[in-house]
């Protein structure tokens, strides 16, 4: 019997190939979330969460214990030549012992970690030079004491934080380059301000160096 090879064309016996191999092939597998590294290396790792800031670096380091475990960039205030900070207005970063004391959400800098500026080494320097009063001084003393927000409205000045900064085009600080721009902040790339927000806490000692 003489056998009518029929004329099909190839896209059609293609298309018919790779139909029958994705039958005969197992479903793939669920996929898994990728893990978070940063904080599995935490976990791995023991002793307390801080962060230590070298201004000459430009350097926002996480530590657990002794260990370093991610370093970020960051910039600092526009008083950075004038070295530590002395009172309100003079635009320089803090240096010294402080810990963050405020979390929040911010509509200009994106996210805000305050940390605890002025310190007892500040609030001394400052009621010593008559910056501050002895009431003053003595609520400062008292919120560090237990651990909370010292006074943010004196002559020394206050708030001062890591965050990020909100922009219309692409919410990064790198766009900026690498001027000192804050008032005495220090500024991040947003990316890297919600790493740390995820892992850091209220208490978490930071460390800011000159």
């Amino acid at each position: 019997m003489t056998r009518i090879r029929k004329n099909i064309p190839f896209s059609v016996r293609l298309l018919t190939a790779i139909l029958l191999l994705s039958c005969m092939s197992p479903l793939p597998d669920t996929k898994v979330p990728t893990a978070d590294v940063l904080t599995d290396r935490l976990s791995s790792l023991s002793g307390q969460l801080r962060l230590i800031i070298f201004k000459s670096q430009y350097t926002v380091t996480l530590y657990k214990g002794d260990n370093p475990v991610k370093a970020y960039r960051a910039v600092f205030g526009r008083g950075f030549l004038g070295g530590d900070k002395r009172m309100q207005g003079d635009k320089r970063t803090p240096e010294g012992e402080f810990y963050i004391c405020t979390m929040n959400n911010s509509k200009r800098f994106y996210k805000f970690m305050g940390l605890s500026y002025p310190d007892l080494k500040h609030a001394e320097t400052g009621l010593k030079s008559g910056i501050i009063s002895q009431f003053e001084y003595n609520l400062i003393k008292k919120a560090i004491e237990d651990r909370q927000t010292p006074l943010w409205n004196t002559r020394l000045g206050g708030a001062v934080g890591i965050h990020g900064r909100v922009l219309k085009d692409t919410a990064t600080m790198r766009s900026l380059g690498d001027m000192n721009w804050t008032d005495g902040c220090i500024a991040m790339d947003n990316a890297d301000v919600d790493e740390l927000f995820n892992v850091v806490s209220l208490g978490t000692p930071v460390t800011i160096l000159p």
